[in-house]
């Protein structure tokens, strides 16, 4: 997951650079896909073959049953984890790193938090403190699209520097090769 993750943030960053802004989109919606399968591919493998995994670590029928429990809730549905993980990188791979921090904070961990001292304390069984990973995952997934499509439409709009860089270093570094040429001209005439 995090391989796709990685290409996500790689390959849009690069083709914002490049200015191939159309790519952009494409690429997300190729690590998405990507994403899906290979975690519905692994995630249910694992759990298909759950008793011979966990029977590395025991023997034991009632630590195999604990074991598979955790599998069909966390494995079953870790590929809402790469889509969460993939948005964050096309969002990152466009120059934004601060607002998907605090996205993932809130949905990944203070959300979980929220659901132990509310859903948890209400049915204290092991499925419902595992359904808060694919639950957490998805409202954290989805939160992250809505900023990604934000994002993505302002983008449209001002095709600029900005979006790498918001300080302006880069637009005085242009400043400055331009005066360097001037200058050289201006002493070679």
């Amino acid at each position: 997951m995090n391989a796709v993750y990685q290409t996500s943030l790689s390959f849009t960053s690069q083709n914002l650079g490049g200015e191939k802004f159309s790519r952009i989109d494409k690429i997300k919606n190729i690590c998405l896909g990507v994403v899906t399968v290979v975690g519905l591919v692994l995630g249910w493998g694992a759990v298909l073959g759950g008793h011979q995994l966990l029977g590395i670590y025991s023997s034991d029928p009632e630590v195999l049953s604990f074991g598979m429990r955790r599998l069909r809730i966390i494995c079953g549905t870790y590929f809402l984890c790469g889509l969460m993980d993939c948005m964050v990188g096309s969002l990152r791979g466009m120059g934004y790193s601060v607002i998907p921090m605090f996205v993932s904070l809130t949905g990944a961990c203070a959300f979980r938090v929220f659901w132990i001292f509310t859903i948890f304390a209400v049915n204290r069984t092991l499925e419902v403190l595992y359904l808060s990973y694919p639950v957490s995952w998805i409202i954290t997934a989805a939160s992250h699209m809505v900023t990604y499509y934000e994002n993505i439409s302002r983008k449209k709009i001002r095709l600029s520097y900005w979006a790498l860089d918001p300080f302006g270093i880069f637009l005085c570094l242009d400043l400055l090769k331009e005066i360097e040429n001037d200058w050289y001209v201006l002493v070679s005439s």
